[in-house]
């Protein structure tokens, strides 16, 4: 009988996604229970690596919360980036 020992290493990795912007105020998603907080369509697309035309396609075909402010900008909810 053969007695050979097996170690087994299990690794596991976390990625953590630290966003700053300056000059603006942190918006909450008011769709969310959590209060994720809300991206600008540019923010979005560099953080899920695709383009600006794509993160509209996910507003227009409700894939992700968003809101608009009065004066015409966008913005949409972190959360559902992920889900």
């Amino acid at each position: 009988m053969d007695n050979k020992r097996r170690t087994e290493t299990v690794i596991e990795m976390h990625e953590v996604w630290v966003m700053r912007r300056l000059g603006s105020s942190r918006q909450p998603c008011v769709e969310c229970r959590d209060g994720a907080e809300m991206l600008t369509p540019q923010e979005a697309a560099m953080l899920r690596s695709v383009s600006q035309m794509t993160v509209y396609r996910w507003v227009e075909s409700g894939q992700v919360h968003f809101m608009e402010t009065q004066d015409g900008r966008l913005f949409v909810c972190l959360a559902p980036l992920f889900n």
